[in-house]
C-alpha cells in the first residue's frame, strides 16, 4: 500500500545507510538496509508500543518504508548490543523484502538516502557520471535457517552474486549493502598480504553476532561491473560467514562487496530485472575513515563524553604523547559532548599531512591537560606499492 519511491528519512553513518521505519503502524529504531541479509530482523524494544507474542522469535507484521506500507513481512526477533546506538539502530531490513522492488542507496545525501520501489525508467544524472556501470543477476541461495529458540525458517533466494577483481585477478563475491568493508575470506587476505604490504589488527567491528575484531589491509584496486576503485581497504573476520553463504549459494564465495566500495556509487537495484547499476559520484561524498587522526573514541564517565580508547602505534597521536584515557572535548573548534559517536568520530577524519586541533580535558601526559594540540591525520593503512 502507498506511494513507491517517496524517499525514507535515513542516516548514513559507517558507510551504511540506515532507514527509519516503522512496525505495525509503530515508529522507533532504525533499519540497515542491507542486501546481505535474506530475513528482516527487528529488536522489538526499540519500537514503542510493540509486542510480540514471548514464546515466538518469528512473526509477521506491517513494515513501512517511507509512503509504502508491505503487508504481512515475515520478521525475526532479535536483541542488538549497544555499539550502533547512535544510529538508532534497531534491525535489518532484509533483502527478502527489497527483492520486490527496484531500489536506490545514495549515500551522497545522508537524509533521503533509501528509495523502495521507484520506476525502472528514472535514470540519475545529478552528480553522477552517466550511464554508469551495470550487470545482470540471477537471485542465489535460500533455504532453512534455525533461530536462536530452535525454530526453523525458511528464507527465499536473496544473495546478488557479483564476480569482483582483487588486484586484477577475479573472485566470486556477494553484494552486501549490510558490511561496513568489503570482507574477504582469509586465505585470500593471506595471498593479498604475502607481499608484506601494511596491515592493521584488532580493529574492532560490530556484526549481528555481536563484537568482533578485523584485520585490514588495502588491495590496489577493486573492479565491479568494469567500476574501479583504487587502494580501497579489506578485511578478514574468518571465515564462517562466507562459509554459509557458499554453502546457501552452492559455489564458492571469496568475499563480500561492502559500504567502502559501493559509497563511491549511488548503487540502483532493479530486483525484479536483475540488474545492478553503479553511477559514480562525481566528488566522492565519504571519506576514508583509516586516513585519520591516529586514535579511536570510547564513552567517557567523567566530565566529558568522549575519551580516547585507542592509540594507533607509529601516527601522531602517538609522538605527541595521547594516553588512552585521556579526554576529548573538541576537535577544529567543534565541542564533542553534544554529538553522537559516529558524528564525533567522522570530526577525526581528513586529507592525510593536514592538522586536526584537539582540545584535552583530564590527560595522562604532563601539560596536556587542558591543553589544545595539532595533531597530524596520518593513513592507518598507507596503500601497497604500484
Amino acid at each position: 500500500m502507498g506511494m513507491p519511491g517517496v524517499p525514507s528519512p535515513t542516516r548514513v553513518g559507517a558507510n551504511l545507510v540506515f532507514a527509519d521505519v516503522s512496525i505495525d503502524g509503530k515508529t522507533g529504531g532504525r533499519l540497515g538496509i542491507d542486501t546481505g541479509a535474506p530475513i528482516v530482523l527487528v529488536d522489538a524494544s526499540k519500537f514503542a508500543g510493540l509486542t510480540f507474542p514471548a514464546s515466538q522469535q518469528r512473526v509477521t507484521g506491517d513494515v513501512t518504508v517511507g509512503s509504502l506500507t508491505i503487508d504481512d513481512v515475515p520478521i525475526v526477533q532479535k536483541s542488538f548490543g549497544g555499539g550502533m546506538d547512535p544510529l538508532n539502530f534497531a534491525g535489518l531490513l532484509g533483502a527478502d523484502v527489497m527483492r520486490q522492488f527496484l531500489v536506490r542507496i545514495d549515500y551522497a545525501h545522508p537524509e533521503s538516502a533509501f528509495r523502495l520501489g521507484m520506476p525502472p525508467t528514472e535514470m540519475a544524472t545529478e552528480g553522477v557520471e552517466t550511464p554508469g556501470n551495470s550487470l545482470t543477476f540471477t537471485l542465489q541461495g535460500g533455504g532453512l535457517g534455525k533461530l536462536d529458540n530452535g525454530e526453523v525458517v525458511a528464507f527465499v533466494a536473496t544473495r546478488i552474486p557479483i564476480d569482483v577483481l582483487v588486484d586484477g585477478v577475479s573472485h566470486p563475491f556477494v553484494l552486501d549493502t549490510g558490511a561496513s568493508e568489503t570482507t574477504v575470506r582469509a586465505s585470500l587476505f593471506d595471498t593479498i598480504t604475502a607481499d608484506g604490504r601494511a596491515q592493521l589488527t584488532g580493529l574492532p567491528i560490530s556484526t549481528v553476532a555481536g563484537s568482533s575484531t578485523a584485520t585490514v589491509t588495502r588491495v590496489r584496486s577493486l573492479t565491479a561491473a568494469g567500476a574501479t576503485v583504487n587502494n580501497p581497504v579489506v578485511m578478514t573476520i574468518g571465515d564462517m560467514l562466507l562459509d554459509g553463504l557458499a554453502m546457501e549459494v552452492d559455489h564458492p564465495v571469496d568475499g563480500l562487496l561492502g559500504g567502502n566500495y559501493l559509497r563511491e556509487f549511488m548503487v540502483t537495484v532493479d530486483y525484479p530485472q536483475g540488474v545492478l547499476q553503479l553511477q559514480r559520484y562525481t566528488t566522492p561524498p565519504i571519506a576514508d575513515e583509516f586516513k585519520r587522526v591516529g586514535v579511536e573514541l570510547g564513552l567517557g564517565g567523567g566530565a566529558h563524553h568522549y575519551v580516547i580508547a585507542r592509540i594507533y602505534p607509529g601516527t601522531d597521536a602517538a609522538a605527541k604523547h595521547l594516553g588512552v584515557g585521556d579526554e576529548l572535548v573538541s576537535v577544529d573548534g567543534q565541542a564533542l559532548d553534544p554529538l553522537d559517536s559516529v558524528t564525533a568520530d567522522a570530526l577525526l577524519n581528513g586529507a592525510v599531512g593536514t592538522s586536526k586541533a584537539l582540545v584535552l580535558g583530564n590527560a595522562h601526559a604532563a601539560g596536556l591537560a587542558n591543553a589544545s594540540l595539532a595533531v597530524l591525520v596520518d593513513d592507518l593503512i598507507p596503500a601497497p606499492a604500484p
